[in-house]
């Protein structure tokens, strides 16, 4: 009846040890992909806090009055703003000479008045270039309705 016993002891330590190890590799698996998971959101996240980002927005003012007013929605100060697309035939711009503009930090903006004539397009697509700590000449294409 020892005999027995002693078996059943021995088998029950020999299952117990095999799910603890079983059981310790399933948590330690668990655990290198949280930390894989939290070292590409880390990573992530000191990406984002190098890149700027330029947007835009058409604000109509009185009649033929409106105001695009070009923003940094990033997070990093954005360098050496400009511009392409302002060329269009019956929109007149105040000031035009603001781009290049120079510095931006983030959440700040910049305006430019223009003046719509007879026969200006409904939409006008923009595109905005600026340089910032992810790298030069980033781009961003956007079609504002005037």
């Amino acid at each position: 009846m020892e005999l027995y016993s002693l078996i059943i002891s021995v088998l029950a330590l020999i299952a117990s040890i095999f799910t603890y190890f079983m059981h310790d590799k399933k948590l330690k698996e668990q655990e290198r992909k949280i930390n894989e998971y939290q070292l590409k959101q880390i990573e992530k996240e000191n990406l984002e806090n190098k890149k700027a980002a330029i947007r835009g927005n058409i604000v109509k003012g009185l009649k033929s009055g409106r105001t695009l007013k070009v923003y940094n929605s990033g997070r990093a100060t954005a360098r050496n703003i400009r511009v392409e697309g302002l060329d269009v035939n019956g929109i007149f711009y105040m000031r035009r000479d603001i781009f290049p503009y120079e510095l931006m930090n983030p959440q700040d903006y910049t305006e430019l008045t223009m003046h719509l004539t007879c026969g200006c397009p409904s939409t006008i697509k923009l595109k905005y270039i600026w340089d910032d700590e992810f790298g030069d000449n980033n781009e961003f294409e956007q079609v504002l309705t005037i």
